[in-house]
């Protein structure tokens, strides 16, 4: 079924979003330029956002949506093993190399927005801490790790990436991978410490 007009627009200005900040970053970024690029009105943009403001957080919703559902697509050819979190580090890590300035749109300067970038940022992680909570169990460590484990795992993966990036090494985010493994495979191979009852 052909989307609706209006969510055809929608899509555009998203989409040309996410190459104008691709191409100059958010800070210098206008809505005269996302216009241009999405070949639409600035009437049609405000029908759809009331600022640029309100048109990254819609971006950084749907991307991140994406990403989680990317990444649970390409590891469900893998068995659930330690490879199969492996290959989901190396897919995560490839794309957020891909598009750095994308990348750093959608998780710094969506905490300029103060708390409803917050609550993006916040709902995006939630959903790769739940995929990651449920692979690590599938893969067999016991006893099963909790989310506000996957939690604790997504935050520290976050920030090694963000440290990365800040040192100017977002084309060595592959090698991130092999820190994000030995983390997983020991998680894997050894039992969680049960909190010692007084």
């Amino acid at each position: 079924m052909p989307a609706a007009p209006e969510d055809d627009h929608r899509d555009r200005i998203l989409a040309a979003m996410l190459d104008a900040i691709g191409d100059a970053g958010w800070a210098d970024l206008t809505i005269a330029d996302i216009v241009r690029r999405a070949h639409v009105s600035k009437r049609t943009f405000y029908e759809h956002f009331a600022t640029k403001e309100a048109c990254l957080l819609a971006l950084c919703e749907r991307e991140g949506t994406r990403l989680v559902d990317d990444l649970e697509a390409a590891i469900q050819r893998i068995p659930p093993d330690t490879r199969r979190v492996g290959e989901g580090a190396r897919f995560y890590l490839a794309h957020l190399q891909a598009r750095p300035r994308v990348v750093r749109a959608l998780t710094v300067d969506i905490l300029q927005l103060g708390a409803e970038g917050l609550a993006v940022r916040r709902r995006v992680m939630r959903r790769f801490a739940a995929l990651l909570q449920r692979e690590l169990n599938a893969s067999g460590t016991r006893p099963p790790i909790s989310l506000d484990v996957a939690m604790v795992l997504v935050g520290g993966i976050n920030e090694l990436t963000l440290e990365a990036f800040e040192a100017g090494r977002s084309a060595e985010l592959d090698k991130l991978a092999v820190p994000i493994i030995d983390v997983v495979g020991r998680m894997l191979s050894s039992p969680t410490p049960r909190t010692r009852r007084r």
